[in-house]
């Protein structure tokens, strides 16, 4: 199964969560390519007029890994402008993956990632999974536990 993941990662964090989920994929027989998602200069919390210099095109994976950051108890602006701006995700599985420094996902994760999911499914998307790394708390049984729950979105 071809799976692409397409993450936006300021400070590395996300990334390293998505490249231990890419071992996991790999192991299990994927073919697995993580393409990042970047801007122009630095993106503030809030920021509405993102500037994206890499734009990831999904349709030629058979599944999709969206991951991201929360910035001020929100999706990271710069997923946003993606997700409303992307095509190609019409009856795709995709799995969407945020991480948050605070220690409880009602502390801005959950939204963020509720909020993945709606523009996702906006776009015609199946969700198969959610999850919600906290980076402050108990980060690497965490780490492990989203690792297997977004594996099994993608059957060998």
């Amino acid at each position: 199964m071809e799976v692409g993941m397409i993450i936006y990662s300021q400070t590395g964090n996300t990334l390293s969560v998505a490249q231990r989920l890419e071992r996991r994929l790999t192991d299990a027989g994927h073919s697995v390519t993580v393409e990042r998602l970047e801007t122009a200069g630095e993106v503030r919390p809030g920021d509405k007029d993102v500037e994206l210099t890499s734009f990831p095109d999904p349709t030629s994976y058979d599944v999709v890994v969206f991951g991201a950051p929360v910035h001020a108890f929100s999706l990271a602006p710069a997923m946003q402008a993606y997700l409303r701006k992307v095509t190609g995700l019409e009856g795709k599985s995709v799995a969407c993956l945020v991480t948050q420094f605070f220690p409880f996902g009602w502390m801005g994760g959950g939204r963020a990632a509720g909020q993945m999911r709606a523009a996702c499914r906006h776009k015609g998307a199946r969700v198969c999974a959610t999850a919600v790394v906290n980076w402050s708390f108990r980060r690497e049984p965490k780490i492990a536990q989203v690792v297997d729950k977004l594996s099994k979105c993608f059957p060998t």
